[in-house]
């Protein structure tokens, strides 16, 4: 299958010159990603311990980077997923809200926190939201703003749902990087082998997020960046891209490293992933930003 064009937007990151309409885009997940009830979904796969337990290192991030020293408030997540970081910040007194496109992944996970959950058109329950006034002291959104196709708009919304004082965590994937370039030009993938259509719509560096980020009112505060996996690929012997079998042992090393630092303390994690986001590396971005 031919790659999909991109072009590049006018805030540094590249984008799908042909992106799907809202309604083709609703079919295309409903039919690949979800539906549980009949045995389809993207969660039917099972995790190994570790990696069950590495599924809350990013929830333990936020609370070290943003809310540590404040007693719990109001927390909002959009693209819960399996529902991991929900439970961790219910569990710690917060009061939970989240917002996903079914409740495939939190079902078999978490189901007390079902009706803690909207499901439906992210834009809409948004909007639906702010015409409500709700205002809430943390807002997660976890690996959501490449997939919508409207960015800016993602952006602009969440902004109106941060109390003042308020901090929002935004994740995306690190695409089109140096290092993204460096293994092309050393042979051991193919040109923009990190597209990944009609899933991903946007493809974000440290840099081009941040711009994106500042033009839709949030100032960065911190930026961090998950372990670079993407450092096998200059390895014949660990390149996935070119073998798909080794990607498996390559994310148990990188789950296996990060669970090690974090037994060391959450601020060893904070360090070496502020670390890798500076010199930009790192498969996950992941940016603290307030209202500007």
């Amino acid at each position: 299958m031919a790659q999909a064009a991109l072009v590049r937007h006018e805030d540094g990151y590249f984008e799908v010159a042909a992106k799907p309409d809202a309604e083709t885009l609703a079919a295309y997940y409903r039919d690949k990603y979800y539906g549980a009830r009949d045995g389809r979904s993207q969660y039917a796969h099972g995790y190994t311990d570790e990696e069950l337990e590495h599924k809350r290192l990013s929830a333990a991030e936020a609370e070290a980077e943003a809310v540590a020293a404040r007693p719990p408030g109001r927390l909002l997540e959009i693209g819960v997923g399996e529902g991991f970081s929900l439970d961790y910040f219910a569990g710690r007194g917060w009061d939970v809200r989240g917002i996903d496109f079914t409740d495939d992944g939190l079902r078999p996970f978490f189901p007390e926190l079902a009706d803690r959950l909207q499901t439906g058109d992210a834009f809409a329950l948004l909007d639906a939201a702010i015409d409500a006034g709700e205002v809430y002291d943390l807002v997660i959104c976890n690996n959501v703003v490449e997939h919508v196709i409207d960015p800016f708009g993602l952006l602009t919304r969440l902004r109106r749902l941060v109390a003042p004082g308020g901090l929002m965590r935004l994740a995306a994937p690190n695409d089109g990087s140096w290092l993204h370039r460096l293994i092309v030009e050393r042979g051991m993938a193919k040109p923009d082998f990190w597209v990944n259509a009609p899933e991903h719509l946007s493809y974000f560096t440290a840099d081009s997020l941040t711009r994106l980020m500042q033009r839709a009112g949030w100032k960065v505060e911190h930026l961090l960046a998950e372990f670079p996996v993407d450092l096998f690929l200059l390895n014949p012997d660990t390149a996935y891209t070119v073998e798909p079998t080794k990607g498996r042992n390559c994310h148990f090393v990188r789950i296996a490293f990060e669970m090690g630092l974090w037994r060391e303390g959450i601020d060893k994690v904070v360090a070496f992933r502020r670390g890798c986001a500076a010199a930009g590396v790192g498969r996950n971005l992941g940016a603290y930003a307030r209202p500007a």
